[in-house]
Protein backbone atom coordinates (compact mmCIF):
# COMPACT_ATOMS: atom_id res chain seq x y z
CA UNK A 1 0.00 0.00 0.00
CA UNK A 2 3.20 2.11 0.43
CA UNK A 3 4.59 4.36 -2.47
CA UNK A 4 7.11 6.78 -1.62
CA UNK A 5 5.76 7.49 1.77
CA UNK A 6 5.94 6.24 5.98
CA UNK A 7 4.27 3.36 6.63
CA UNK A 8 4.13 1.53 9.87
CA UNK A 9 3.10 -2.19 9.84
CA UNK A 10 2.27 -4.13 12.59
CA UNK A 11 0.03 -7.61 13.60
CA UNK A 12 -3.54 -7.32 15.74
CA UNK A 13 -5.91 -9.77 16.66
CA UNK A 14 -8.04 -9.07 13.73
CA UNK A 15 -5.14 -8.33 11.19
CA UNK A 16 -2.53 -6.45 9.80
CA UNK A 17 -2.48 -2.40 11.19
CA UNK A 18 -1.08 -0.22 9.00
CA UNK A 19 -0.10 4.23 9.81
CA UNK A 20 1.83 6.38 7.94
CA UNK A 21 1.77 8.90 5.10
CA UNK A 22 1.61 7.97 1.35
CA UNK A 23 1.37 9.15 -2.58
CA UNK A 24 -0.78 6.42 -4.05
CA UNK A 25 -1.67 3.02 -3.52
CA UNK A 26 -3.60 -0.02 -5.27
CA UNK A 27 -4.95 -2.99 -3.81
CA UNK A 28 -6.84 -5.85 -4.76
CA UNK A 29 -8.48 -7.06 -1.17
CA UNK A 30 -8.59 -10.59 -1.94
CA UNK A 31 -11.44 -11.95 0.72
CA UNK A 32 -10.22 -9.32 3.10
CA UNK A 33 -12.26 -6.08 4.14
CA UNK A 34 -9.77 -2.55 4.93
CA UNK A 35 -11.37 -0.14 7.18
CA UNK A 36 -9.73 3.17 8.46
CA UNK A 37 -9.61 6.62 8.87
CA UNK A 38 -7.84 9.69 6.62
CA UNK A 39 -5.63 11.58 9.46
CA UNK A 40 -4.43 14.53 7.36
CA UNK A 41 -4.51 15.19 3.30
CA UNK A 42 -6.98 14.14 1.25
CA UNK A 43 -7.39 10.95 -1.67
CA UNK A 44 -9.42 10.58 -4.57
CA UNK A 45 -9.51 6.43 -4.94
CA UNK A 46 -11.02 4.91 -8.26
CA UNK A 47 -12.76 1.56 -7.81
CA UNK A 48 -14.12 0.31 -11.31
CA UNK A 49 -15.76 3.19 -12.52
CA UNK A 50 -16.95 4.53 -9.29
CA UNK A 51 -14.82 7.40 -8.18
CA UNK A 52 -14.59 8.75 -3.88
CA UNK A 53 -12.73 11.99 -2.33
CA UNK A 54 -11.64 11.21 1.44
CA UNK A 55 -11.00 14.15 3.32
CA UNK A 56 -9.73 14.18 6.61
CA UNK A 57 -11.81 12.41 9.18
CA UNK A 58 -13.79 10.42 6.45
CA UNK A 59 -13.88 6.69 7.18
CA UNK A 60 -12.84 4.32 4.30
CA UNK A 61 -15.01 0.49 4.42
CA UNK A 62 -13.54 -1.66 1.58
CA UNK A 63 -15.30 -5.19 0.76
CA UNK A 64 -12.96 -7.53 -0.90
CA UNK A 65 -15.50 -6.89 -3.95
CA UNK A 66 -12.88 -5.70 -6.60
CA UNK A 67 -9.52 -3.42 -6.44
CA UNK A 68 -8.61 -0.26 -5.90
CA UNK A 69 -6.30 2.24 -6.23
CA UNK A 70 -5.55 6.27 -4.30
CA UNK A 71 -4.02 9.19 -5.37
CA UNK A 72 -3.57 12.18 -3.34
CA UNK A 73 -6.46 15.00 -4.00
CA UNK A 74 -5.71 18.87 -3.59
CA UNK A 75 -1.91 17.84 -1.48
CA UNK A 76 0.85 15.75 -2.26
CA UNK A 77 0.04 13.16 0.57
CA UNK A 78 -2.40 12.36 2.69
CA UNK A 79 -2.09 10.84 5.94
CA UNK A 80 -4.45 7.72 7.31
CA UNK A 81 -4.58 4.53 9.57
CA UNK A 82 -6.44 1.17 8.24
CA UNK A 83 -6.78 -1.96 9.38
CA UNK A 84 -6.75 -5.07 7.05
CA UNK A 85 -8.94 -7.51 8.68
CA UNK A 86 -8.36 -11.18 7.89
CA UNK A 87 -10.75 -12.81 9.85
CA UNK A 88 -13.24 -11.87 6.51
CA UNK A 89 -16.36 -10.52 8.66
CA UNK A 90 -19.78 -10.86 7.61
CA UNK A 91 -19.86 -6.70 6.59
CA UNK A 92 -22.76 -5.50 4.46
CA UNK A 93 -21.09 -2.07 3.65
CA UNK A 94 -23.39 0.35 1.78
CA UNK A 95 -20.93 2.65 0.57
CA UNK A 96 -17.22 2.72 0.91
CA UNK A 97 -17.14 6.29 2.25
CA UNK A 98 -18.70 7.23 5.42
CA UNK A 99 -18.85 10.67 6.98
CA UNK A 100 -19.51 10.27 10.53
CA UNK A 101 -17.13 12.02 12.84
CA UNK A 102 -17.80 9.76 16.04
CA UNK A 103 -17.28 6.73 14.20
CA UNK A 104 -13.89 8.21 12.99
CA UNK A 105 -12.92 9.17 16.01
CA UNK A 106 -13.73 5.66 17.81
CA UNK A 107 -11.63 4.02 15.21
CA UNK A 108 -8.64 6.43 15.64
CA UNK A 109 -8.54 5.55 19.23
CA UNK A 110 -9.36 1.62 18.45
CA UNK A 111 -6.19 1.85 16.23
CA UNK A 112 -3.86 3.21 18.54
CA UNK A 113 -5.28 0.95 21.42
CA UNK A 114 -3.92 -1.65 19.02
CA UNK A 115 -0.49 -0.51 19.35
CA UNK A 116 0.23 -1.59 22.63
CA UNK A 117 -0.15 -4.33 24.83
CA UNK A 118 -3.94 -4.45 26.22
CA UNK A 119 -6.58 -6.69 27.07
CA UNK A 120 -7.61 -9.32 24.43
CA UNK A 121 -11.43 -9.19 25.14
CA UNK A 122 -11.33 -5.22 25.31
CA UNK A 123 -9.69 -5.22 21.97
CA UNK A 124 -12.04 -7.43 20.44
CA UNK A 125 -15.32 -6.03 21.88
CA UNK A 126 -14.41 -2.60 21.27
CA UNK A 127 -13.46 -3.61 17.17
CA UNK A 128 -16.54 -5.54 17.31
CA UNK A 129 -18.80 -2.80 18.28
CA UNK A 130 -17.37 -0.63 16.11
CA UNK A 131 -17.77 -2.73 13.09
CA UNK A 132 -21.33 -2.76 14.19
CA UNK A 133 -22.01 0.37 13.95
CA UNK A 134 -20.20 0.50 10.44
CA UNK A 135 -22.38 -1.88 9.27
CA UNK A 136 -25.35 0.23 10.71
CA UNK A 137 -26.15 -2.56 13.64
CA UNK A 138 -27.25 -6.35 13.20
CA UNK A 139 -29.09 -5.66 10.22
CA UNK A 140 -25.89 -4.83 8.15
CA UNK A 141 -24.87 -8.66 9.29
CA UNK A 142 -25.49 -10.76 6.05
CA UNK A 143 -27.74 -13.29 7.27
CA UNK A 144 -26.93 -15.51 3.86
CA UNK A 145 -23.58 -15.14 4.56
CA UNK A 146 -23.01 -16.29 8.01
CA UNK A 147 -25.15 -19.58 7.11
CA UNK A 148 -23.07 -20.68 4.13
CA UNK A 149 -20.03 -20.29 6.77
CA UNK A 150 -21.62 -22.32 9.18
CA UNK A 151 -22.24 -25.34 5.88
CA UNK A 152 -20.41 -28.44 7.07
CA UNK A 153 -19.51 -29.00 3.37
CA UNK A 154 -17.87 -25.34 3.20
CA UNK A 155 -16.46 -26.38 6.81
CA UNK A 156 -14.64 -29.40 5.35
CA UNK A 157 -13.22 -27.81 2.13
CA UNK A 158 -11.72 -25.13 3.92
CA UNK A 159 -9.83 -27.49 6.04
CA UNK A 160 -8.63 -29.15 2.97
CA UNK A 161 -7.46 -26.10 1.86
CA UNK A 162 -5.75 -25.06 5.34
CA UNK A 163 -3.80 -28.59 5.62
CA UNK A 164 -2.84 -28.70 1.85
CA UNK A 165 -1.86 -25.09 1.68
CA UNK A 166 1.27 -25.65 -0.44
CA UNK A 167 -0.56 -28.54 -2.33
CA UNK A 168 -2.07 -28.29 -5.97
CA UNK A 169 -5.87 -29.46 -4.81
CA UNK A 170 -7.85 -30.16 -7.58
CA UNK A 171 -11.97 -28.72 -7.72
CA UNK A 172 -12.69 -32.65 -7.87
CA UNK A 173 -10.54 -33.22 -4.63
CA UNK A 174 -12.08 -30.06 -2.92
CA UNK A 175 -15.58 -31.15 -3.96
CA UNK A 176 -15.12 -34.76 -2.91
CA UNK A 177 -13.71 -33.84 0.70
CA UNK A 178 -16.64 -31.30 1.13
CA UNK A 179 -19.24 -34.33 -0.27
CA UNK A 180 -21.12 -32.13 -2.44
CA UNK A 181 -20.90 -31.52 -6.38
CA UNK A 182 -18.09 -29.00 -7.95
CA UNK A 183 -21.04 -26.23 -8.60
CA UNK A 184 -22.82 -26.69 -5.10
CA UNK A 185 -19.54 -25.60 -3.63
CA UNK A 186 -18.58 -23.15 -5.85
CA UNK A 187 -21.77 -21.46 -4.79
CA UNK A 188 -21.01 -22.31 -0.84
CA UNK A 189 -17.93 -20.21 -1.41
CA UNK A 190 -19.46 -17.46 -3.05
CA UNK A 191 -22.13 -17.01 -0.83
CA UNK A 192 -19.87 -17.38 2.36
CA UNK A 193 -16.93 -15.74 1.09
CA UNK A 194 -17.61 -13.94 -2.33
CA UNK A 195 -14.93 -16.18 -4.15
CA UNK A 196 -14.44 -18.61 -6.03
CA UNK A 197 -12.27 -21.51 -4.51
CA UNK A 198 -9.07 -20.51 -6.14
CA UNK A 199 -9.40 -17.19 -4.80
CA UNK A 200 -10.01 -17.97 -1.66
CA UNK A 201 -7.07 -20.32 -1.76
CA UNK A 202 -4.92 -17.59 -2.83
CA UNK A 203 -6.43 -15.49 -0.04
CA UNK A 204 -5.42 -18.18 3.02
CA UNK A 205 -2.24 -18.37 1.34
CA UNK A 206 -1.51 -14.29 0.92
CA UNK A 207 -2.19 -14.70 5.18
CA UNK A 208 0.48 -17.52 5.27
CA UNK A 209 2.88 -15.62 3.80
CA UNK A 210 2.61 -12.56 5.66
CA UNK A 211 2.67 -14.65 8.86
CA UNK A 212 5.89 -16.10 7.76
CA UNK A 213 7.84 -12.98 6.35
CA UNK A 214 6.91 -11.35 10.05
CA UNK A 215 8.90 -14.51 11.67
CA UNK A 216 11.91 -13.63 9.02
CA UNK A 217 11.78 -16.61 6.81
CA UNK A 218 13.49 -16.13 3.93
CA UNK A 219 11.48 -15.06 1.08
CA UNK A 220 12.29 -18.11 -1.61
CA UNK A 221 11.15 -20.44 1.37
CA UNK A 222 8.17 -19.05 2.30
CA UNK A 223 6.80 -19.30 -1.33
CA UNK A 224 7.51 -22.65 -1.17
CA UNK A 225 5.60 -23.20 2.01
CA UNK A 226 2.94 -21.78 1.15
CA UNK A 227 2.47 -23.27 -2.38
CA UNK A 228 3.69 -20.15 -4.98
CA UNK A 229 5.44 -21.67 -7.96
CA UNK A 230 8.60 -19.70 -6.89
CA UNK A 231 9.70 -16.19 -5.36
CA UNK A 232 8.45 -14.47 -8.74
CA UNK A 233 5.19 -15.99 -8.45
CA UNK A 234 4.91 -14.71 -4.70
CA UNK A 235 6.17 -11.12 -5.37
CA UNK A 236 3.31 -10.59 -8.29
CA UNK A 237 0.49 -11.65 -5.98
CA UNK A 238 1.82 -10.30 -2.65
CA UNK A 239 2.13 -7.26 -4.36
CA UNK A 240 -1.04 -6.91 -6.59
CA UNK A 241 -2.79 -7.76 -2.88
CA UNK A 242 -1.02 -5.79 -0.96
CA UNK A 243 0.68 -3.07 -2.67
CA UNK A 244 4.04 -3.78 -1.68
CA UNK A 245 6.70 -6.59 -2.11
CA UNK A 246 7.49 -9.06 0.08
CA UNK A 247 10.94 -8.14 0.66
CA UNK A 248 9.38 -4.41 1.36
CA UNK A 249 6.72 -5.77 3.95
CA UNK A 250 9.08 -8.26 5.54
CA UNK A 251 11.66 -5.25 6.07
CA UNK A 252 8.73 -2.81 7.59
CA UNK A 253 7.28 -5.53 9.87
CA UNK A 254 10.85 -6.17 10.77
CA UNK A 255 11.50 -2.47 11.76
CA UNK A 256 8.11 -2.56 13.87
CA UNK A 257 8.53 -5.21 15.90
CA UNK A 258 12.42 -3.96 16.43
CA UNK A 259 10.95 -0.65 17.92
CA UNK A 260 8.36 -2.85 19.83
CA UNK A 261 11.12 -4.55 21.62
CA UNK A 262 13.20 -2.02 22.15
CA UNK A 263 10.60 0.02 23.85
Amino acid sequence: MEREGSVRVWRADAGLCMSGTTTSYAVDPVSEHVVGVVVAGAMQVRRGHERFVFEPGDVCAWDPSAAHRGAPYGCDRWQARLLILESAPDLRLASPLVRDPRLARRFVELHRALETPSPALERETRLTEWLLDLAGGPDGLADSRRAARRDPALRRACELLHDELAGNVTLDELATAAGVSRHRLARLFRSAYGLPPHRFQLARRIQAARRLLERGVDIAEVAQATGFFDQSHLHRHFRRTLGMTPARYAQLTAQTYKTSAAG
